[in-house]
């Protein structure tokens, strides 16, 4: 995606056209009417499960409970931090979450149905208590991380 930062938040504005509440931690994380019939075709998850859930288990039955949202060859992608015990919501702000390491993430997708396509992880050069700057975009980072993806796997 080309452009200033400006341009590519109005990009998104126009074809984002909606945002759905989800609650992962229930068998039916969305309303039953909420997307097509056959399934979505992709779902994002970035920085989300491992901050929602409690623990190890329940970061796992949350996978499997948005994998049944997604269409037969749909696809996750799923972004997070490996050995996080928090992560920064503001100024002072510490969000807990579920501290992870490869093996868990790549067990818990397994366990939940998945066939990871691509895994990569980044190591970050250094960890300070504030957030970056303005000029210290997270585009590129983003945008890297979302070349990898994992696909469901249905047992028909």
């Amino acid at each position: 995606m080309k452009g200033t930062w400006p341009e590519k938040v109005a990009r998104l504005r126009r074809v984002i056209v909606d945002i759905l509440p989800i609650d992962v931690h229930c068998t039916q994380p969305l309303a039953p009417d909420a997307l097509p019939l056959a399934g979505a075709d992709c779902l994002v998850s970035c920085f989300c499960l491992e901050s929602v859930s409690p623990d190890l288990p329940a970061f796992t039955r949350a996978l499997g409970h948005i994998g049944k949202l997604l269409r037969p060859g749909g696809h996750l992608l799923l972004i997070g931090a490996l050995g996080e015990s928090y992560y920064f919501g503001g100024p002072g702000v510490r969000i807990p979450v579920v501290p992870l390491n490869e093996a868990q993430v790549c067990d818990s997708l397994k366990e939940s149905g998945f066939t990871l396509i691509r895994l990569e992880v980044y190591t970050l050069s250094a960890v300070t208590d504030e957030l970056p700057s303005r000029s210290q975009s997270p585009e590129s980072g983003l945008l890297s991380s979302l070349e990898s993806g994992l696909k469901r796997r249905f047992k028909w």
